[in-house]
């Protein structure tokens, strides 16, 4: 987030983007939905589709975050975009499901749950606003936890960088809601990064 705002005003500015921005997150999550059942039953696809929407979320996050004016944003929303593209390119994203260990699975789905879930920074009542409103590809925190949940749904070749890269902003972000906002939610972020990076250093040393 931001160094030189307040929590209080960091606060009220991702309350005023998630109202601002509602027909938008609603709109995310109806991809969110569409994309998960169609990239689950269809196997050719599911590459390209699991790709586009993270890279779209990435993206997303950065525009947001450029129109708001939120620099630590704009730079790791910039930094994620890059990679998850390069990635890609290089065919480091393998979204083959059928040979995923089980914590991978596991690790996933809480992701992938939580982050279209996010109980916060919407009105009340959260737990049914947050079905249909929370600020996925708006504000960091549910945006970086289903870019993480879907990485945890990738085999090997991946892109350790870009693994690596997520799990640490995941963690970032984790840490400063909890702390400093009051999103103990974010909890799932801390549990999740931590994984992703515990991953990611398993794989690197077993290469070495």
């Amino acid at each position: 987030m931001t160094f030189i705002k307040t929590p209080e005003e960091i606060t009220q500015m991702l309350v005023n983007i998630t109202t601002q921005l509602e027909i938008f997150f609603l709109i995310v999550h109806g991809l969110f939905l569409a994309v998960l059942l169609i990239g689950f039953f269809y196997k050719k696809v599911r590459n390209i589709l699991f790709f586009s929407f993270i890279a779209f979320l990435s993206i997303a996050g950065l525009v947001i975050s450029t129109i708001f004016v939120v620099l630590p944003n704009i730079i790791m929303f910039g930094i994620i975009s890059i990679l998850i593209i390069n990635a890609f390119r290089k065919k480091e994203l393998n979204f083959e499901l059928k040979n995923l260990n089980f914590p991978s699975i596991i690790f996933g789905t809480i992701g992938l749950i939580f982050g279209f879930w996010y109980l916060h920074w919407v009105e009340d009542p959260i737990w049914i606003n947050a079905l249909f409103y929370s600020p996925i590809g708006g504000v960091n925190c549910p945006t970086m936890l289903t870019i993480l949940a879907f990485l945890c749904f990738t085999i090997e070749p991946r892109s350790n960088i870009l693994e690596v890269a997520v799990g640490v902003i995941t963690l970032y972000f984790g840490f400063f809601g909890i702390f400093l906002l009051g999103a103990y939610i974010d909890i799932i972020l801390i549990v999740c990064g931590l994984f992703l990076l515990m991953r990611a250093y398993l794989i690197h040393k077993k290469s070495n």
